[in-house]
């Protein structure tokens, strides 16, 4: 068994490469829920088309390629609209937040 600190911290440092030339203006945050054996991640975007998509799909594919099984991710893109608050459900945690004026 992974230690639990060991495996988000693990998870942590691969969505901050994951990310790289993947953040797009639409995008307003990223929540991940690293609970071993299973990492899953809410992309919200403004609004959602099939290019979003497709990032999260590569992002998806770049995080999976750095565990070994019996690891598993499911990753989505969601739209979340300018005005809408973005909240983190009960296991989730923030790996990144742009800078918006109501901060929500």
């Amino acid at each position: 068994m992974t230690d639990p600190d060991n495996f988000r911290t693990e998870v942590l440092l691969s969505f901050q490469r994951a990310l790289w030339d993947m953040v797009t203006p639409s995008l307003r945050a990223v929540a991940v829920s690293p609970v071993f054996p299973l990492i899953e991640a809410r992309f919200m975007y403004e609004a959602v088309s099939e290019e979003e998509r497709m990032i999260v799909a590569e992002v998806e594919a770049y995080v999976v390629a750095d565990f070994l099984p019996p690891v598993d991710v499911r990753f989505k893109a969601v739209t979340v609209p300018i005005g809408s608050p973005r909240e983190l459900a009960s296991d989730e945690e923030w790996v990144y937040r742009r800078l918006e004026e109501d901060s929500s």
